[in-house]
């Protein structure tokens, strides 16, 4: 197997896809069945939106494509986190970025992710970008893409406020459904059947990735309400996250909500929260660098001053 195995999936179902097949496996439509599965045996299934494929086209050939999707994913990753820094830390944001990123490039879902050419990678640059931006600055077209490349990191579309979350909603909606129809005389009806066919018959992988929400209400619900409760749990906390006026608590509880359905909580399934990592870690280093401490004689007179007043 090779170890960009999800540059492999993606590339597989694009072509399999162009010659007018349906970009998922047969045994993915047949019955249960799990992901992990699905990259053994000669074949590989999809787990994304059948129109996604079309935005990897420029990707799809190797070794330039290859080499073209990993410096995308990474140079947004990279770029998202250094944008975060400015934002906090203005033209300072240099010192702090090693000690700001290196536990992200040193843990080992960004080295898997990197390694299998995972989109989570550079989703969760998007991410980051998020916060840069800013709270509502968003662009509809990315959360549209977003959506469509792997649903359920669409829970971006909360960080933003009440009032314009129906706007937002809307116009990204409205990008979305374009995109859909205007593909469809390639992605054709029939295979977004199969694509809401293989979601409702895959199965998480508990015995490897037992952190998942949906394998924590399994053994209680079911596979099949346990994978819908946590849907509904990321969905309740993204709109909650509209309402709360703390920014950095509201933009936790949307990367929050990005995490939660993946049925298979992987290492690099785990990254939006390293981003959330970089963002705590921005604002409190512009506090502490706002705290105003007087000189050293000014302050203990101060101190001085105080206790004798206790006294």
């Amino acid at each position: 197997m090779a170890p960009w195995v999800d540059w492999a999936t993606y590339s597989n179902a694009l072509q399999r896809l162009l010659g007018g097949a349906s970009p998922y496996d047969p045994r993915q439509l047949s019955g249960p069945y799990r992901l992990l599965d699905m990259s053994t045996g000669g074949a590989f299934g999809y787990a994304y939106p059948p129109a996604s494929l079309l935005l990897f086209m420029p990707f799809g050939s190797q070794p330039v494509g290859l080499c073209l999707w990993l410096a995308l994913n990474i140079g947004l990753l990279a770029s998202g986190v250094f944008a975060i820094l400015r934002r906090e830390l203005g033209n300072d944001a240099v010192l702090y970025l090693g000690v700001a990123i290196l536990p992200v490039i040193l843990w080992v879902g960004f080295i898997e992710g990197a390694m299998a050419r995972n989109v989570t990678v550079g989703l969760s640059g998007l991410l980051a970008w998020s916060w840069a931006l800013g709270r509502g600055r968003t662009s509809p077209v990315a959360i549209a893409v977003i959506g469509i490349a792997k649903i359920f990191p669409a829970t971006l579309l909360f960080w933003t406020t009440p009032s314009r979350l129906f706007r937002s909603l809307l116009t990204a909606g409205l990008i979305a459904g374009a995109w859909i129809l205007v593909t469809l005389p390639i992605v054709r009806v029939e295979f977004w059947v199969d694509f809401f066919r293989s979601m409702g018959n895959v199965q998480p992988n508990c015995e490897s990735y037992g952190s998942s929400v949906t394998c924590i209400l399994q053994p209680v619900l079911g596979i099949t309400l346990a994978k819908m409760a946590a849907v509904c749990l990321a969905g309740a906390i993204g709109l909650g996250a509209v309402f709360v006026r703390k920014d950095l608590l509201a933009f936790m509880m949307v990367a929050l909500s990005w995490v939660i359905p993946a049925y298979n909580q992987s290492y690099y399934s785990m990254l939006p929260l390293f981003v959330v990592w970089v963002a705590v870690f921005a604002v409190w280093m512009r506090r502490l660098r706002s705290i105003e401490v007087g000189p050293p004689p000014i302050a203990l007179r101060r101190l001085l001053s105080g206790n004798r007043g206790r006294i």
